[in-house]
């Protein structure tokens, strides 16, 4: 049955509900403006500090243990859906699913940790590409990733209530501060007289760490009743748990093959200083889903929560509001990047560029959109808990996206060959995953695609032609490079506004800034 969006405004539960989903929206944002200016700059100190060399080694080696930190990543998932789901019920026991994924954290952690130091330590002394006499530094940021790692690890369940309950106040606070740690042991290592690859990797574990344990001593202290302690014995107990966590952690483990798997087979067919190349578009595509993921992690818990209230028409109408506004946010963010991509690469990070980082980073920014057109679906997929198949299908494209990659490679194709192939894996993985909500939920293909994607469609289109007319410009000047990324901007600002939003919404924003002024004055 089709989506009536005047319909999704009307109630006053659903009105907070949305005032809710913008407060924390805004919070989220605020956050993200401050850590991405300070990684920005910090990227730049970096890789002026340690050199295109050292800079591509650490990426390498800290994706080795990422390659293993998916669990971190799948049992944050699970952990969140299922104390989310549980807030979201009259009778929910939150203490009891705390500690049952509490205990399944600690296995894990200890799992990670074998896995870590039996094949992570293989993969470095036998089949990484680092030059001569840097085998003990890679040795060394290695170990200091696993242990910040598996700390991290153990902490997640406390995390999550700050999810759960929407405190993403207390969350961007953590990572303002941790973030402005960082940058200043950064620009510490111009002062440091030592080996500066092991100070970067020791202070940037140090710091997460010290991120890791803050939660979990505020989340002890805010909410005592959850986080009280308590031994769930019983293996029928955890199996709901352990089924979701399964697949979920299949689906992780297929993101971190995507991404850091491809860093590898670059780093074995290229080198590092290739490596280098890689993390800095990598870093770009990273800043722009962060930016996109945000609003599509504030609004996460109302979709659960309404999935746990069998309230699927709200459930559909928030996922497809999400998605459609992930790709608009996303647009907004690219056409002005890719205008002037050049000039900002130069502005960025100076003229220490690695070879190929200008063609990474185009190639980087297609991945960007084509992730953005999953927004709400993913938090739509994990509210009903159905991730069996929507797991799979990912999985499978990605490994085959890679193995084609590497067998390109050996064809003698350029770098940015992976890159492609998981834009084209992705675009087919979304195009499943609709067909199999279709099938579980009875979602209305034609009205989700419509409310999702049309009205992004257009603005695509604008700014296409955007790029087409300013190409026409071949100006070498700092000023016309910033006035063009300006206007830009404020082109994509305007054309979403009116071809990428509903009515409602328009008025909605209007409504808001009124009632600011007003409140000022």
């Amino acid at each position: 049955m089709p989506i009536n969006y005047s319909d999704c405004f009307e109630t006053e539960h659903m009105r907070e509900e949305n005032r809710r989903i913008a407060k924390n929206t805004l919070i989220v944002y605020a956050r993200l403006i401050i850590t991405t200016l300070l990684g920005l700059l910090s990227s730049r100190f970096v890789l002026a500090a340690l050199g295109a060399s050292d800079f591509g080694l650490y990426n390498v080696v800290g994706a080795t243990v990422i390659m293993f930190s998916f669990i971190t990543s799948a049992l944050y998932n699970t952990t969140t859906r299922f104390i989310n789901y549980e807030q979201g019920k009259p009778d929910g026991n939150v203490n009891r699913i705390f500690n049952m994924s509490l205990a399944i954290h600690v296995c894990f952690a200890i799992v990670a940790l074998v896995l870590l130091e039996s094949a992570g330590v293989y993969y470095i002394l036998n089949y990484l590409n680092v030059e001569a006499g840097k085998e003990a530094d890679a040795m060394f940021v290695f170990q200091v990733s696993t242990i910040t790692t598996c700390l991290s690890l153990t902490c997640v369940p406390f995390n999550s209530l700050f999810i759960v309950h929407e405190d993403f106040r207390t969350i961007a606070i953590i990572d303002i501060l941790g973030t402005a740690a960082k940058f200043a042991l950064i620009l510490a290592l111009a002062l440091y007289g030592g080996n500066l690859l092991r100070f970067y990797a020791l202070s940037m574990a140090l710091v997460t760490a010290l991120m890791s344990l803050s939660y979990f001593f505020l989340s002890r202290r805010r909410w005592p009743a959850i986080t009280r302690f308590n031994l769930i014995k019983g293996k029928s107990n955890y199996k709901e748990i352990l089924i979701f966590n399964n697949y979920s952690l299949l689906g992780a483990a297929a993101l971190i093959f995507r991404n850091q798997g491809s860093n590898m087979v670059i780093n074995y067919f290229f080198g590092t200083i290739v490596n280098a190349a890689y993390a800095i578009s990598y870093s770009v595509q990273s800043y722009i889903i962060t930016f996109v993921g945000n609003f599509d992690i504030a609004s996460a818990p109302q979709i659960t929560q309404n999935v746990s209230r069998g309230d699927m028409d709200r459930t559909v109408f928030l996922a497809s509001s999400t998605c459609r506004i992930c790709v608009l946010l996303t647009l907004l963010l690219l056409f002005p990047i890719y205008c002037e991509l050049p000039f900002l690469l130069h502005l960025w990070l100076g003229d220490n560029l690695p070879d190929g980082t200008i063609t990474f980073c185009k190639c980087t920014l297609l991945v960007a959109l084509v992730s953005a057109t999953s927004g709400g679906i993913t938090q739509l997929i994990r509210g009903t808990g159905k991730l069996k198949w929507f797991t799979i299908q990912f999985t499978v494209l990605y490994v085959l996206a890679l193995l084609i990659s590497i067998g390109l490679y050996n064809a003698g194709f350029p770098p940015y060959t992976v890159i492609l192939s998981y834009f084209i894996a992705d675009a087919i993985s979304r195009y499943f995953q609709i067909l199999l909500l279709h099938r579980y939920i009875k979602l209305d293909i034609g009205s989700f695609v419509q409310k999702s994607y049309l009205r992004p469609l257009g603005v695509f289109m604008c700014g296409v032609a955007y790029v087409l007319v300013s190409g026409f410009a071949d100006i070498e000047q700092n000023l016309w490079h910033i006035t063009n990324f300006v206007i830009a901007t404020l082109f994509m600002v305007v054309t979403i506004y009116y071809v990428g939003l509903y009515k409602e919404e328009r008025d909605a924003i209007l409504s808001h800034l009124k009632h600011s002024v007003l409140k000022k004055s």
